[in-house]
């Protein structure tokens, strides 16, 4: 990005709030309203159609559904994009004025950066996954694709069609997909975990995400009885942590691996010890976006009672199903796995090492190298470009037109929405949809006038070293909030105040800015929860507040969430430690 913007790049943000990346590369800022990105994408779509600016050979060639001539033959009565965006169906064209009232974002900004992005060649639309992270989310990221595709800034270095953005993966198998291994279709979305429990048995298949059918029947709810927690802090960072309050009073049995005592930890019936990486032998990935392999050697011995979680694991199968699934479980070590396990990991890693990276992905470093060397970078014959043989050599695309669909021949076939994981209908074409709530919503924001956001900090991963004072001391927990609100309710930096809603309430200090629009509020997330005699978050975790009703398509709507905000004489905690006192605000102008 950096040698990018050397070179003349121009960077556009279009967020609530002002980053500092946005800072660091002059980006051009445009403030939207939280969950209204895909009204402002159908005012760029608009005027793209309108000025004749989209790439007509791309779309003739790779897209579905995008006009009237690129529909399938069986769906030629259906809505295609293009007469949707002009408003054929609904006598509603959505043009930058309609986006305008939506999203906050003025007309001419919207076709300022329409003209930009249509006639930038190749441009980039980064579609980060805040804004997914929301009610109708789907429906941001289904957008996004359509601007990428009706531009053809897909298949080609310097486009974009991100997504994940993910080039490279483990080549691992969690579990065997047999009869007894059949994961996917009897698990429920972990954050109607709570909402299962509490409801039992009143609960619908799809209030959970349950898919229909699978090894167990047709979609049989769950009696949870217990929970076991391993590889996340669920209890902290998942939605409306009340209602998670509410529910695990109700469980028999909660057990939680942790190497350290988070909150999920803290109402855990059970904890396990966990070795942390420095004490295991492992392989691993940058997180999603490095094209390359990192060895990570054992460096100490596991501290105190600790053991990694395939030793704890490989104990359990052993005393649930004795000699026979202890093996099953783990067929490279005996029961004494649990006290020894070095030679037995180093086995596990080699063999995927020689059998799935070096064979199917064409690594040409033995393991013996990659343990002396610690590092091994993919060798590229090109620059890694996400669908660049589809565009360049006609190979089809992994759906059943072959094609970019964004008009969905899956969606437009379903006749009976109760089948699908959450039960709601999904247009067959990307469109603006009202989210639960929003800014736009005059009956909700009248009673609680503020959207809050959730961003994830740069002094955390999610809820990881919130329990490092020197952290916590550089980087306050703390709502942010525009100095025009501010000033209104007579709020400086500083004040301790109350962020709430009908779900929860949290206590934090106020940060006041002009870097956050108006009618917004931002509170990181990941802060591990800390509760008073009253039920009170002293922490400020945002997820005291948010709502744990799922996107149709399953995201987490972190982002949708309506709030209010006062000051307060209720005591604000940073933390779990009371010796650690934040001093960030000592360095900023009171506003």
């Amino acid at each position: 990005m950096r040698m990018a913007k050397q070179n003349g790049c121009k960077f556009v943000l279009v967020d609530p709030q002002y980053t500092d990346s946005a800072s660091a590369y002059d980006a051009w800022w445009i403030p939207i309203r939280p969950n209204t990105d895909a009204a402002m994408m159908a005012g760029m779509a608009h005027y793209i159609f309108t000025s004749n600016l989209q790439d007509q050979n791309f779309i003739n060639k790779f897209v579905q559904g995008m006009d009237a001539g690129t529909m399938p033959d069986w769906a030629k009565d259906k809505e295609n994009f293009k007469d949707y965006i002009l408003g054929k169906y609904d006598n509603t064209p959505k043009s930058p004025e309609w986006a305008a009232e939506i999203c906050g974002v003025s007309a001419d900004d919207i076709k300022k950066l329409a003209q930009l992005y249509a006639t930038t060649k190749p441009a980039a639309l980064k579609a980060s996954w805040a804004p997914g992270r929301n009610a109708y989310g789907e429906q941001y990221n289904r957008m996004a694709a359509a601007l990428q595709s009706m531009t053809g800034n897909i298949g080609i270095l310097g486009g974009c069609a991100e997504g994940i953005g993910k080039a490279w993966h483990a080549e691992g198998v969690a579990y065997p997909y047999d009869e007894f291994a059949n994961v996917f279709y009897e698990s429920i979305k972990s954050d109607r975990w709570a909402h299962c429990v509490l409801n039992y048995p009143n609960v619908k298949r799809e209030e959970i995400g349950l898919w229909p059918g699978g090894k167990a029947g047709d979609g049989v709810i769950p009696n949870i009885r217990g929970i076991f927690w391993q590889g996340s802090d669920w209890f902290n960072q998942l939605t409306n942590i009340n209602k998670e309050i509410q529910a695990i009073n109700k469980l028999d049995l909660v057990v939680c691996n942790d190497s350290t005592i988070t909150p999920s930890g803290l109402y855990a019936d059970v904890l396990f010890p966990i070795a942390t990486h420095f004490e295991r032998h492992d392989v691993a990935l940058p997180w999603y976006k490095g094209h390359y392999y990192i060895h990570r050697p054992k460096v100490i011995e596991p501290l105190g009672e600790s053991k990694t979680d395939l030793q704890i694991y490989t104990e359990l199968a052993y005393r649930l199903g004795g000699d026979q699934f202890g093996k099953r479980y783990n067929p490279k070590a005996n029961r004494d796995y649990f006290l020894y396990n070095d030679a037995v990991d180093n086995a596990y890693l080699q063999e995927w090492w020689e059998h799935k990276v070096m064979a199917h992905q064409h690594v040409d470093m033995s393991w013996a190298e990659f343990q002396k060397y610690g590092i091994y970078k993919f060798k590229l014959d090109r620059p890694h470009v996400a669908f660049q043989d589809n565009v360049e050599k006609g190979v089809p695309w992994p759906t059943a037109s072959g094609k970019i669909e964004i008009f969905s021949g899956q969606l437009a076939q379903y006749d009976d929405w109760t089948k699908t994981a959450y039960g709601y209908e999904i247009p067959a074409i990307p469109k603006w949809i009202e989210p639960f709530e929003y800014l736009g919503d005059k009956e909700k924001t009248a009673k609680h006038p503020f959207h809050l956001i959730s961003p994830h900090p740069r002094h955390r991963t999610h809820s990881i070293f919130n329990n490092i004072g020197w952290l916590r001391e550089t980087y306050e927990q703390e709502v942010t909030i525009n100095a025009a609100d501010a000033k209104k309710l007579g709020i400086k930096t500083g004040d301790t105040v109350e962020v709430f809603n009908d779900r929860g309430k949290v206590v934090v200090p106020a940060y006041v800015t002009e870097r956050c629009m108006p009618g917004v509020l931002v509170i990181y997330e990941g802060a591990w929860l800390d509760l008073d005699e009253n039920g009170i978050d002293r922490s400020g975790n945002p997820d005291m507040l948010t709502l744990d009703e799922p996107s149709p398509a399953g995201s987490f709507a972190y982002n949708t969430v309506l709030a209010s905000i006062q000051k307060t004489d209720l005591a604000h905690k940073p933390g779990w430690d009371r010796l650690a006192t934040a001093r960030s605000h000592v360095f900023r102008r009171d506003l």
